[in-house]
């Protein structure tokens, strides 16, 4: 019976399932509950310009200011969010959030298949795949973050397809390459997959290197041409759009972001910027047996010299993609801030490198260390797991504001990093004040007018009889949004309400104290 869970693949499979209904169930309950990210609004708007392209011809793309934008995936969700916001009468926002949910739910349906496997048992597929889930920050971004939670997807897409790379068979070169090529198209690092998985290839031993030269070159080949196919701002112009695309990649201009308590705006963050946020918003146990995994597989090809092994080419790939994106964000500085939301894709890897780690123990569990270095590390994750559950239970629809331990408590949390960065909790915060009686006449001020404020809530508010005003001195309300600084309430206001995660307020509603009496009835 103690191998039964490892050996009955059947009854694991039939385990996933129930798990990924439940999941999907979940999902189709919740996605209403969630905001608006900042550049919803923006990211719609790429998926217009580009759809108006390929379906009209219409050449505004040319001149758009995200023209260099990914749209590989924003197109074909600004189509599916308009059919389903017209066949079910939902808001679009909503409408949007079920098609990137519905996307990385298919993700992890491949991650499943990829996992087991790569590990040859379904056990540590599902275990992945939990993994994956679990982890707070990801559970939430699921629902609306277009660019960064698309690109994780994509990059399961292409590990699955570099996994069943044959080199002797140019049907799955083809989809790998097409794969590698939408990739890029959904986020310029997607580059670093195409090198990744190139760099596989290129040192295979299994074909001799004229052919293998030859693949490379085809698959390389394919991926730019799916790439140009799928980015219609490169069909006119091309060399110059190639130019404006290279340098709004290598030079990028981000926004304040705030670390350690300081303020920086990329480049010019630390070196360490990357390293410090996956380590204090993951989950410790993925970090610390993916670490030691990765140091296993290393020793593995060097000191055993297994690069012939069938394992190598996907693992390789995982390792070049993780270790390379920490090596390019220390010594060249790319675009850094809002956490390490652009650099997302590196979790599938660092899983894959996890589970390796527990496989190599639990073959070799006849050893009394290693058997129970096994059961510390099962232990490890189930717990981090069952604490992280209990966040996303007990902080929805807030699950983006996760931070474990090694972060210090959220009270040092809000004294050293960014919170709401997505601007969120704005919804919770337009909730609210709907609730308020349409007398007497308010003026209301926002400390940031964020895109969601202007197109979401002011809308709405000016509908109910509410006044904006651009001076806070003429306010009779005003909302705290805390991304970019976090500047104290004037004393004449008093808080009326705010959305706090383990305590800690990640965005408020502040009143004028003639107001506060009517707030308290």
């Amino acid at each position: 019976m103690k191998h039964f869970f490892f050996r009955n693949f059947l009854f694991v499979h039939i385990i996933f399932v129930v798990f990924f209904v439940g999941y999907l169930l979940t999902g189709f309950r919740i996605f209403p509950d969630y905001g608006v990210p900042i550049d919803e609004y923006s990211q719609i708007d790429i998926g217009r310009v580009n759809y108006e392209r390929i379906v009209y011809g219409n050449m505004e793309i040319q001149s758009h200011y995200d023209r260099y934008y990914g749209p590989a995936f924003e197109v074909p969700l600004y189509i599916l969010s308009n059919s389903i916001s017209d066949r079910f009468a939902i808001d679009i926002m909503s409408a949007r959030h079920v098609g990137v949910f519905l996307f990385f739910a298919f993700s992890l349906v491949i991650f499943y298949v990829l996992l087991s496997a790569m590990n040859h048992s379904p056990v540590y597929g599902l275990l992945g795949v939990i993994l994956l889930i679990v982890t707070p920050r990801f559970f939430a971004e699921s629902f609306y973050n277009t660019k960064d939670m698309a690109f994780l997807s994509m990059t399961i897409l292409v590990l699955y397809a570099s996994f069943r790379m044959n080199i002797k068979k140019w049907l799955t070169v083809v989809i790998a390459g097409v794969f590698t090529g939408i990739a890029i198209s959904v986020r310029a690092q997607g580059l670093l997959l195409l090198f990744a998985v190139t760099l596989t290839l290129t040192l295979t031993e299994k074909i001799s290197l004229t052919k293998r030269a030859v693949v490379v070159m085809g698959y390389v080949a394919l991926s730019l041409m799916t790439f140009f196919l799928t980015s219609p701002i490169f069909w006119n112009d091309t060399f110059h759009n190639l130019l404006g695309f290279w340098q709004s990649a290598a030079n990028p201009v981000g926004v304040p972001t705030f670390y350690f308590g300081t303020w920086y705006i990329s480049p010019n963050t630390p070196w360490h910027y990357h390293l410090v946020w996956v380590g204090i918003t993951g989950l410790l146990s993925v970090i610390v047996t993916a670490i030691v995994g990765g140091m296993w597989y290393v020793r593995m090809i060097v000191k055993h010299n297994k690069h012939q092994n069938v394992e190598y080419p996907v693992y390789f790939t995982m390792f070049v993609i993780v270790v390379g994106t920490f090596a390019v964000s220390a010594f060249f500085n790319p675009r850094s801030y809002d956490g390490w939301r652009h650099i997302y894709y590196i979790y599938p890897g660092m899983i894959g490198f996890s589970l390796y780690f527990l496989r190599v123990l639990h073959e070799r569990k006849s050893l009394v260390w290693k058997r129970g270095l096994f059961i510390g590390a099962v232990s490890m994750m189930c717990i981090d797991c069952l604490f992280a559950l209990g966040f996303i239970v007990r902080n929805h629809p807030n699950q983006y504001v996760y931070f474990n331990v090694l972060a210090g408590g959220y009270k040092n949390v809000k004294e050293n990093f960014d919170l709401d960065y997505w601007g969120i909790s704005q919804k919770q915060a337009l909730e609210y004040l709907m609730t308020w009686s349409d007398t007497p006449v308010r003026f209301i001020y926002f400390d940031q007018l964020l895109p969601y404020a202007r197109f979401g809530m002011m809308p709405r508010l000016l509908e109910k009889g509410w006044v904006y005003t651009e001076s806070i001195d003429n306010a009779d309300v005003y909302i705290a949004a805390y991304r970019d600084y976090k500047a104290p309430s004037p004393k004449i206001f008093s808080k009326a309400f705010s959305v706090s995660v383990e305590g800690v307020d990640i965005s408020a509603i502040y009143a004028s104290h003639p107001y506060v009496s009517y707030l308290q009835q």
